[in-house]
């Protein structure tokens, strides 16, 4: 639930995935061919005799600087600026604030531990409910809700879902403003239920991603 580019992520995996396949390939080949072993060896000479030749010679005359310490430099300090964004972005998914509002006495901020409280005390009277969570996200500029559920065993799935639309149409009533939900029930039903559930009809349920 952060910021982290989707697409960036599934590229690396499909990088990862055909250098290990390569990697695969080229052992099982070592493996079969018995002319495969002296194939590597030469071609890794003539790699480091290449590498030596265009990363050992200096940048210019009366300097150790060389091609290669250059190359390693630009790649630390890429490296580097890429943790460092990639730092800054994480958790940016989750929220403290559940609503915001500007009301003739100043700004209004609503803590999340308001909203989780009020739907904690109402929710654990429920049958069949051992625990409950709640916490925020913004997806796509908009806060939603997530409450996760642990249900005991032999819970009637129906009556929990009811109660946490019950409790949700409170809570907007509360806030003067309907949030967006997203529900998560897990635990020992007799089917396991473990799915997204619509809470209420004045709003779209929203899966924080």
């Amino acid at each position: 639930m952060n910021s982290t580019n989707r697409a960036l992520n599934r590229g690396l995996l499909v990088v990862l995935g055909l250098a290990s396949i390569v990697v695969a390939v080229a052992i099982a080949w070592t493996l079969v061919a018995p002319s495969a072993a002296r194939a590597w060896l030469d071609a890794g000479r003539s790699a480091r005799t290449w590498t030596d030749s265009v990363f050992g010679t200096p940048l210019w005359a009366g300097t150790t600087v060389s091609l290669a310490a250059v190359v390693a430099i630009a790649g630390a300090v890429v490296l580097l600026v890429l943790l460092i964004v990639f730092i800054v972005r994480q958790g940016h998914g989750a929220e403290s604030t559940v609503l915001s509002a500007r009301t003739g006495d100043g700004d209004l901020d609503v803590d999340v531990s308001v909203a989780a409280a009020l739907i904690e005390q109402r929710l654990s009277t429920v049958p069949g409910v051992a625990r409950v969570a709640v916490s925020a996200y913004r997806v796509r500029k908009v806060v939603a809700l997530k409450i996760a559920v642990d249900c005991r065993r032999g819970a009637a799935p129906r009556t929990i879902v009811d109660a946490i639309d019950d409790t949700v149409r409170l809570l907007g009533e509360a806030l003067g403003s309907q949030p967006a939900v997203y529900a998560q029930l897990t635990g020992g039903f007799r089917s396991r239920l473990r799915s997204a559930v619509r809470v209420d009809t004045t709003t779209r349920a929203v899966r924080p991603s």
